[in-house]
């Protein structure tokens, strides 16, 4: 990966972190496991190289920062939240205080990952987070609740989501968002809950990424890739 890369991907970590800080113990020790656990999440990278523009600047910069902190804070809530699907709501034995500190330590990520989307300072982007955090709320609802039989898997959307809302922040056209979103969808088989098990050929990603996105974003997908390899 590139200085610049791994310099953006280092400031995502100290804001995830700084962005998860509370006294509240109990809240605390739930979001610090969670946080600990995607210190280096792959969301974080593919809205960076999404969100790259030919010609860059500071703005550009903070922004995409700081949506790439919204992003990894919206996974870290709904993993928070998905820890109450290990439980069975109608058991008698429910720890009703583990329930309480879970969903109040989601319900406080959510609230941290808005701040940090609303901080891009795009209506555009504020609504495709909307609308990803509608998408997988209901759906976690319908897999608590027994209505859905499909394993539950959230990275798709988000990845879909950080990559057109980084082709967004890149002045890419509608077109071209569309077309970074849907190969930034295409690399939840490297980091998803199947890989590296069923992980594809990256070949076969490489030749998508040349006909897919932006030529000067090239690196940092391929950066992003070669780390899956790795994992």
């Amino acid at each position: 990966m590139t200085e610049d890369f791994l310099a953006e991907l280092a400031d995502v970590r100290a804001q995830v972190a700084a962005a998860t800080e509370t006294e509240h113990a109990s809240l605390g020790s739930f979001i610090r496991h969670e946080v600990n656990a995607r210190a280096d999440s792959p969301l974080a990278g593919v809205v960076l190289a999404a969100a790259l523009p030919r010609k860059d600047s500071p703005t550009q910069r903070s922004a995409r920062v700081q949506l790439a902190t919204a992003m990894v804070l919206l996974d870290v809530a709904l993993s928070l939240h998905k820890l109450l699907l290990l439980h069975n709501p109608d058991a008698d034995t429910l720890d009703k205080s583990l329930v309480g500190g879970t969903v109040l330590a989601g319900d406080y990520c959510f609230s941290q990952a808005a701040v940090a989307a609303a901080r891009t300072d795009s209506p555009r982007v504020v609504a495709i987070f909307s609308d990803v955090l509608k998408e997988l709320s209901e759906s976690h609802l319908r897999h608590l609740f027994g209505a859905a039989q499909e394993p539950l898997d959230e990275f798709p959307a988000l990845f879909h989501s950080g990559g057109l809302a980084g082709g967004m922040l890149a002045g890419q056209s509608e077109d071209e968002q569309q077309r970074t979103a849907n190969f930034a969808a295409s690399l939840a088989a490297f980091f998803g809950p199947t890989a590296p098990a069923q992980r594809p050929d990256t070949k076969e990603f490489v030749t998508a990424m040349q006909k897919e996105v932006a030529a000067h974003q090239h690196p940092r997908w391929l950066g992003l890739m070669e780390r899956g390899e790795t994992h």
